[in-house]
């Protein structure tokens, strides 16, 4: 049976909603774990496909949280082996630091329902729209040749690839409720995801969809 592990937080980023509809559906077995407990790279690293999903931890110049290297160095681990790898959101700032880029804090926020700028077509990546909603950023022009820049926005990197892991920024997995659940668990009231939520929610079917066509693009790379 095809295997997945997840790392995400306890309580906040943590919720599978598409994602956990996406492994439903294509019969896989996923195992969870989590930042607030000890967690061994080598459990993760066993599996078919390695998901690191977002937390409010930062990898960002001069924010970097101490526990983040433990991270990088499971994306780094799992790049040399080359097998999938799908990083979302703060995800995607680790596979960013793994290959060698860096993670600036940005001026303003990357907010909305939004389509990127597609830079290099990939088949199951499409522009969107997609969720975005970070302060941190993978900064383009520190990105190795050896990684392929799919999407950007804003001046980020927002969907790149290197062998068979992928880094998105935005957010495939969740879906209306989940998404005002994970920013007011942020402490940010409704008055500002509130809109993003009214977009993704009118849109649930297209969402839905090319979230699944992204999550089956990166486990058809194995």
């Amino acid at each position: 049976m095809t295997t997945v592990a997840i790392l995400s937080h306890k309580e906040i980023a943590h919720e599978l909603a598409i994602l956990g509809d996406w492994l439903d559906a294509r019969g896989y077995d996923y195992t969870r774990f989590y930042r607030e407990d000890s967690w061994n790279p080598d459990d993760l690293l066993a599996s078919d496909l390695v998901i690191v999903l977002g937390s409010p931890r930062s990898t960002a110049v001069g924010f970097e949280h101490d526990e983040s290297t433990l991270e990088i160095e499971l994306a780094q681990k799992r790049i040399a082996d080359d097998k999938p790898f799908l990083g979302i959101c703060f995800g995607a700032q680790v596979f960013g630091k793994a290959v060698g880029g860096d993670v600036l804090r940005r001026e303003n926020a990357n907010v909305g329902y939004k389509l990127m700028d597609i830079v290099g077509p990939h088949a199951g990546i499409d522009a969107g729209p997609w969720m975005l909603w970070h302060e941190d950023m993978v900064d383009l022009e520190s990105l190795p040749e050896t990684v392929e820049v799919i999407g950007t926005s804003a001046g980020a990197a927002v969907a790149f690839r290197l062998g068979k892991a992928v880094g998105v920024q935005f957010h495939p997995e969740v879906d209306g409720d989940s998404l005002g659940r994970m920013i007011a668990g942020l402490g940010i009231s409704e008055e500002r995801w509130g809109p993003v939520r009214e977009a993704l929610n009118a849109d649930e079917q297209g969402h839905r969809a090319r979230a699944f066509a992204l999550f089956d693009a990166v486990m058809a790379l194995s």
